[in-house]
């Protein structure tokens, strides 16, 4: 498998005033597995690279240029509609991600959770990046605690973290 991926890695050099290299259909290797690769290269918009290499049903290795930006992080309160249900769900968006591969973390009051956690899949924006959102539900009380709620998002080995209360809110 490592012959397939040095033969597969040059084509970096190749597509360099390219925007996206899908190589496909998957190449099938002399042991009968499978190994895609899908690049998003941004030379205009930043000069980063980012590819993906997939070996069969899920080994996936990232490779990306140190140029790479962070996701961008957007954390929203629950609606004022939902409270009245005494659950509260904060979303955190993360946007303009280099690969559709990332983890989220959300942590309140400094202490990693993952009950309530619900993180989709990547999607691919207009602009060739990708989004992703993910959701933490609570109680209402906690919430009303005023605690310190943060979602963390690493993608392509850069993380952006943001925090809320709900002293910080609006009503």
């Amino acid at each position: 498998m490592l012959p397939t991926l040095c033969a597969l890695l040059p084509a970096l050099t190749w597509v360099s005033s390219q925007k996206v290299l899908t190589q496909s259909p998957s190449v099938i290797t002399d042991q009968g597995r499978t190994v895609s690769l899908d690049c998003n290269i941004a030379k205009d918009e930043g000069n980063y690279v980012s590819c993906s290499v997939v070996f069969g049903q899920g080994t996936k290795l990232i490779v990306t240029d140190s140029a790479v930006p962070a996701p961008v992080v957007t954390i929203f309160p629950p609606s004022s509609e939902e409270l009245k249900s005494n659950k509260a769900t904060l979303v955190c968006l993360a946007n303009d991600m280099s690969s559709a591969f990332a983890d989220v973390r959300w942590l309140v009051d400094g202490k990693a959770v993952s009950s309530g956690v619900t993180t989709g899949s990547a999607e691919q924006q207009p602009n060739k990046k990708f989004r992703l959102s993910s959701y933490l539900t609570i109680e209402r009380s906690e919430w009303d605690k005023d605690k310190a709620i943060t979602c963390e998002v690493s993608a392509a080995s850069k993380a952006t973290t943001k925090e809320i209360k709900k002293s910080e809110c609006s009503d």
